[in-house]
């Protein structure tokens, strides 16, 4: 549940005005340990995603390392952008409003 909280905390500020926090409190915070994104098991992610948002996978590729990310969005136009390891954790990487779906580029005709 911290993490939906998280995530409705960060879904909820522009990405401008997250930086700006982070600039300004860059210059006043004290040395801490680098803290990664918040990162739970795929399975409770995708659910809390979409009990909290309407969100569901609407893309998902393979990256360098076995990392998959994937693309969920609602019909509200929330999405929120995963990386998963191959160990099944799930950390979220970004998220946003007014999501837009694009046609299907003919490149992935036949592909399902």
């Amino acid at each position: 549940m911290r993490l939906i909280k998280s995530l409705s905390f960060a879904k909820s500020l522009s990405f401008a005005g997250l930086g700006l926090i982070a600039l300004s409190l860059s210059s006043a915070a004290q040395p801490q340990a680098p803290r990664g994104p918040p990162c739970i098991d795929r399975t409770q992610l995708i659910a809390q995603l979409h009990n909290s948002f309407g969100e569901m996978v609407i893309g998902r590729g393979l990256a360098n390392g076995g990392f998959v990310f994937e693309i969920l969005a609602g019909r509200s136009g929330s999405w929120t952008l995963i990386a998963t390891t191959p160990q099944g954790m799930s950390c979220f990487i970004a998220a946003g409003e007014a999501w837009e779906p694009v046609p299907k580029p003919d490149i992935f005709a036949g592909r399902e």
